[in-house]
């Protein structure tokens, strides 16, 4: 074999998208390229600090990163990290994140940012020995539509109303933890064409939102105001916009394991908790010493 290791800007997203498909195929979930596009915008996916392991001119590993401001700091966020399974065994992988640190470093990125299933040892001693630490973990929950418990009760001073992302910004504070990056209000703001978003109003006031993705069935982000609980709202708010899904299945993905809230939330309306996730950082420093 004559591995190189590059960067990706001068790949085609086809053929990122083919090693992606190729990389994951073995996986019970199958990724269709529309979906793999919208996952990537949404995570910030930028091809200049993302690379690959090239056999020739075929990729056989690649370390997709996306870009954007995270709690407050430039960061880098791993989209998606896979290796072809010819080459699996290899190495690649890690190799791949000691040869973007130094160009991460020197585009004056803080913190670099990844998840990984708790149930995945292989993958988190590679990135431990990259030196990521776990600063969060997440549950996931699924459940079929049909099998969702949503009241038919209906709160007669309740309108939902549909918003744009610029009016999540003032609701951030209904949540009770801090969005993973793939559902943060930046991810939000790049994917904004393809998600359903829409406000609860009760007396000309907001008190809550849901962030829905009728393609895949993905709610990227729910909450209502505190002051407002247990009145039906969150509920409402979730029979509205499945009622346009496209999927037969829904799912909430990185629920902090702390919050009682959203859990016992999701819990009361049928959701059943699935895999859960690490969330990994790893501090970078720019290129002229800062600390």
């Amino acid at each position: 074999m004559n591995i190189e290791f590059r960067s990706l800007s001068a790949t085609s997203m086809e053929k990122i998208i083919e090693a992606f498909q190729k990389a994951f195929g073995d996986y019970a979930v199958k990724f269709e390229s529309s979906e793999i596009q919208s996952m990537l915008r949404r995570r910030g996916f930028r091809k200049d600090i993302s690379f690959a392991a090239f056999d020739g001119d075929e990729i056989c590993s690649f370390l997709l990163n996306g870009y954007g401001v995270y709690a407050g700091e430039p960061c880098c966020y791993d989209c998606g990290t896979g290796t072809l399974p010819a080459y699996r065994g290899t190495g690649f992988a890690g190799k791949l994140f000691q040869v973007a640190l130094p160009e991460l470093r020197n585009a004056g990125i803080k913190e670099y940012i990844l998840e990984s299933l708790t149930s995945n040892a292989q993958a988190i001693g590679i990135y431990e020995k990259s030196g990521f630490e776990i600063v969060a973990t997440y549950d996931c929950y699924n459940q079929s539509i049909d099998n969702l418990k949503l009241s038919s009760k209906r709160l007669i001073d309740v309108s939902i109303v549909d918003i744009d992302a610029s009016a999540l910004r003032s609701m951030v504070s209904f949540g009770d933890f801090m969005p993973s990056w793939q559902n943060s209000i930046e991810s939000i703001e790049r994917g904004a064409d393809e998600l359903t978003m829409r406000a609860a109003i009760l007396e000309g006031r907001r008190v809550g939102y849901c962030v829905y993705d009728s393609h895949s069935g993905d709610i990227a982000q729910i909450a209502v105001d505190r002051d407002f609980r247990r009145m039906g709202i969150g509920t409402l708010l979730l029979s509205s916009v499945i009622k346009e899904s496209k999927s037969k299945k829904i799912k909430i993905l990185n629920i902090d394991t702390g919050c009682q809230s959203l859990s016992g939330f999701v819990e009361a309306l049928g959701f059943d908790k699935g895999l859960s996730q690490y969330g990994m950082m790893k501090k970078i420093y720019v290129a002229n010493g800062d600390e």
